[in-house]
């Protein structure tokens, strides 16, 4: 995998990483009280969510067959692909 491929496949985690580090850099250098330590807090975990949230299922057929007999039964069959990787 090149480093343009592992960026772009990455770029959500790179990005939130960038800005957790700013952040937490700040709030120890600024000494913060415990309210900016909470604040940071649901910050870490609003960038930490969304890629849990947003991940695909498991599929509900397996092969390539199964999409042609599902699509040959005459049932209106959506086909969406994705990947995680």
């Amino acid at each position: 995998m090149s480093v343009a491929a592992f960026a772009n496949h990455n770029s959500y985690a790179i990005a939130a990483a960038i800005v957790l580090a700013v952040v937490g850099f700040e709030v120890v250098r600024r000494r913060a009280p415990w309210r900016r330590l909470v604040l940071f807090a649901a910050l870490a975990a609003l960038l930490t969510l969304p890629p849990l949230y947003v991940r695909s299922g498991t599929s509900i057929v397996g092969s390539s067959d199964a999409v042609d007999r599902a699509i040959a039964a005459g049932r209106p069959t959506l086909l969406e692909v994705y990947s995680d990787l």
